[in-house]
């Protein structure tokens, strides 16, 4: 499958892919920074955004096949790539299956598998949306677990992120919705990572509730070529709500890989 991608920006080439119930505008605040210094191409799996929508369950593995085909549909022979959460996933797969296509990985607010309290949790937003609950209610809902506890002292910004969700461009159905859900469930890297010898930079919000930190140090312990860096007072959605350290990390982290000519 063809995903739906969005470019903008020159220089090497981050390949961004977001996690379960989102699209590419979940790397909004990256656009700004890193378009300076790199080619930004933010995809949308299948379900999200304006891609097509899966025929059936998703898997890790299959996503990232996608996106495989999708960079060959590009013409991006390789890439850094960044994934969140489940994007995460579909990233380590990505560097065990198509090596060739990444040449280096930054995993955000992700692990090997998913626990099974994260899981209930999914399961539950699952629920919510089949029942039809209200854009603005499933946002109520789902903001504190993936936001920290000094993002929800300031009022303004809590209602500006509801208003963003309610108002998204291309809300996800409870089916495209189920159908990403399975590649959560049935995400289990750990045999795949010994093949991963690109160098990889794994990072987790230190009030992460969906993929708590041990998961991230696990997950860089992992990797022959991993690194782990804990963001303070961040939860799951660190590279929105802590842009700033976010793309200084990115950014470092790729200059150190391939260095500035």
């Amino acid at each position: 499958m063809i995903l739906h991608a969005e470019s903008c920006g020159q220089g090497p080439v981050l390949l961004f892919i977001h996690g379960l119930g989102s699209d590419h505008l979940c790397w909004d605040l990256q656009v700004p920074e890193l378009s300076n210094h790199f080619r930004l191409v933010r995809l949308d799996l299948p379900g999200s955004g304006p891609s097509p929508d899966p025929s059936g369950p998703c898997s890790c593995i299959e996503m990232a096949g996608d996106v495989a085909e999708t960079m060959q549909h590009l013409g991006i022979p390789s890439a850094f790539v960044v994934g969140h959460s489940l994007g995460g996933g579909v990233a380590q797969c990505l560097a065990a299956q198509s090596p060739e296509r990444v040449a280096g990985l930054v995993l955000v607010g992700t692990a090997t598998s998913l626990e099974p309290r994260a899981l209930e949790v999914l399961e539950s937003w699952l629920a919510w949306m089949q029942e039809g609950l209200s854009r603005e209610a499933f946002a109520r809902g789902f903001l504190p677990w993936i936001l920290s506890r000094r993002f929800f002292e300031n009022r303004l910004a809590v209602a500006e992120a509801t208003r963003l969700h309610v108002e998204s461009p291309w809300p996800q159905s409870a089916q495209a919705f189920a159908s990403q859900l399975a590649a959560c469930h049935g995400m289990q890297t750990t045999e795949l990572l010994s093949r991963i010898q690109v160098p990889a930079l794994v990072l987790t919000g230190s009030e992460d509730l969906l993929t708590p930190p041990a998961q991230g140090r696990e997950l860089a312990a992992c990797l022959t070529r991993g690194r782990f860096v804990q963001m303070p007072d961040l939860a799951h959605a660190c590279m929105g709500e802590g842009a700033s350290l976010f793309n200084q990390l990115v950014r470092d982290f790729v200059w150190e890989v391939q260095p500035q000519d």
